[in-house]
């Protein structure tokens, strides 16, 4: 089998379990919503674990190749290896979903160490599915798409949001205030995964989060790669997954942050 043949495929794996997961939260969503584990900031449903356990039975029997997810973990090494391994978010904006608010979606990424090549991202509310890898352009609804974003930093809507795990003390506030109020427009829709993948259409032009996971990030990064943007991460807890990250049309405006 040729490489090519064997991306097509791998893909064509993510494509079809996104949908099926995102079936699923849809078909099932009051039973789904039954509350699994709550604190003061986040949310944890049923519906996370059925949702993250239907994508790896699939991804494992179709592909054999390492998960790491947001509900049952993985092997952080994979980030230092040369092995393809998938990187599943399979409930982001999961208080959304508790509430009933339609950005939230099903997200899977394909990774070859810290290379994004590949990213599906479902929102089976309103069913967008928007795919693409490096090379091979960016898709909503299977249609191609070509991207423009805005040329000054100015005239940007910037992507962003609060993660539990960030520093919120009043001096990281403020440094965090003068960072995004640089853009023209900042707009926070509690899913990361949906948030990159409005930056990757080109209705908005980029993204930034402190703190965040891997797994929140990881379809979406190579996603906005795909269409031509922008990815910088640094990690904050590799071994935890804890991550800076910032996605772009525009190269130069992530000096702004990292």
């Amino acid at each position: 089998m040729t490489k090519n043949v064997l991306e097509s495929k791998l893909e064509q794996s993510a494509i079809d379990v996104a949908k099926e997961a995102g079936a699923y939260l849809r078909q099932r969503s009051e039973s789904a919503r039954s509350v699994r584990m709550e604190d003061a900031k986040d949310i944890k449903l049923k519906a996370d674990v059925d949702s993250e356990t239907l994508i790896r039975n699939v991804l494992t029997k179709e592909t054999g190749l390492p998960i790491i997810g947001e509900e049952m973990g993985g092997e952080s090494g994979l980030l230092r290896g040369k092995q393809k391994y998938w990187v599943v978010d399979p409930l982001d904006g999961t208080y959304n979903y508790f509430r009933g608010q339609t950005e939230t979606c099903v997200s899977i990424g394909l990774m070859e160490g810290l290379q994004f090549l590949f990213g599906v991202v479902y929102n089976f509310n309103t069913d967008g599915m928007v795919y693409g890898g490096k090379g091979k352009g960016i898709f909503f609804n299977d249609e191609s798409v070509q991207v423009h974003w805005v040329d000054k930093l100015e005239k940007a809507c910037l992507m962003t949001g609060f993660p539990m795990h960030a520093n919120y003390t009043p001096p990281q506030l403020m440094d965090y205030m003068g960072k995004v109020m640089q853009f023209k427009k900042v707009r926070m829709i509690g899913s990361a995964a949906w948030a990159l993948a409005n930056v990757a259409l080109g209705r908005a032009d980029a993204y930034y989060e402190q703190s965040t996971r891997l797994w929140d990030i990881a379809a979406g990064a190579a996603l906005v790669e795909a269409a031509g943007g922008y990815v910088e991460i640094k990690f904050i807890e590799e071994e935890e997954l804890i991550l800076d990250a910032w996605a772009g049309g525009r190269e130069e405006w992530a000096s702004v942050f990292i």
